[in-house]
């Protein structure tokens, strides 16, 4: 008797690849199918254009920040409402370490990655914070 003849084992299973494999190939197929993946609205990539205090921060700070951390007596002794008392930092220190964002206390509160986070009770946009953080990384400039 031939073990390779018609209706044998080894015969069925020659042609028939194991499931692992189909399942690949078929994921496979999907992920070609579907491309690469696509950015959303509310994705968050860096600006095109250098981004500036003046024109780009402060306005974000007189929104989210300035409030209790502005005017005569500031929050922490620091002062969000001008460049100078951005650099000149709070009774914590220097909150912005330019070049450096990863570093940056100011940063890390309002990434939520530092307690007490910042702003307190809601958390500021995920653009707006790209901003602040493509603001450091080139340098916190005026």
């Amino acid at each position: 008797m031939d073990p390779k003849g018609a209706g044998s084992e080894l015969q069925e299973s020659r042609g028939a690849a194991p499931p692992l494999l189909r399942t690949l190939i078929v994921l496979g197929l999907v992920a070609a199918t579907l491309g690469p993946p696509r950015r959303t609205a509310g994705a968050t990539s860096p600006p095109a254009r250098p981004v500036s205090f003046a024109g780009d921060v402060a306005p974000i700070f007189d929104r989210w920040c300035v409030a209790c951390h502005g005017g005569r007596e500031a929050h922490a002794a620091l002062w969000l409402d001008s460049l100078g008392g951005v650099m000149r930092g709070g009774d914590a220190g220097p909150v912005v370490i330019p070049g450096n964002p990863d570093d940056s206390l100011l940063l890390a509160k309002i990434e939520r990655r530092h307690r007490p986070s910042m702003p307190p009770r809601r958390r500021m946009p995920a653009a707006q914070i790209a901003l602040i953080r493509a603001w450091i990384a080139g340098g916190a400039p005026p």
